[in-house]
């Protein structure tokens, strides 16, 4: 499978740490110049140091051949943007962070599958395995 990832925050690069992993091929589009250098060192990615509005660097990144396209940065309007364009080039998966949930409806008309609370998911998974002590008979200690 052919992932391309907008934004190399924490969300983005964990990303590709489990798509490389799985053996799946990645490029990133960061316009951060330092965030696109660290990822490029670790990974053996196609790194494009761009913001997603720029020219055609959704061509660059060979999108017609993109399975799907991931939305992680902290900005909607970059994120929704990059969904956009994935839309208008026909990529079958659209995948996007929402950081302000009153967005969430933009995301959604364009058929996109989103994640509105990235931390608020792993705050909740953090509690379950709180819960998960309790149900095998085993508490923390406090």
């Amino acid at each position: 499978m052919y992932l391309i990832v907008v934004g190399a925050g924490q969300e983005g690069r964990n990303l590709i740490d489990i798509a490389i992993q799985q053996g799946h091929r990645v490029s990133l589009i960061e316009p951060v110049a330092e965030n696109a250098r660290t990822v490029l060192q670790n990974h053996d990615v196609q790194v494009f140091n761009a913001s997603i509005a720029t020219g055609k660097i959704l061509e660059e990144a060979e999108v017609k051949k993109a399975d799907a396209l991931i939305a992680t940065t902290h900005d909607d309007a970059a994120n929704l943007m990059a969904m956009f364009l994935g839309q208008d080039y026909g990529v079958k998966k659209l995948v996007s962070l929402i950081n302000d949930s009153s967005h969430q409806h933009l995301f959604e008309r364009l058929g996109v599958k989103v994640l509105p609370d990235a931390a608020a998911i792993v705050a909740q998974q953090l509690f379950d395995f709180c819960l998960e002590d309790r149900k095998n008979g085993t508490q923390g200690q406090s």
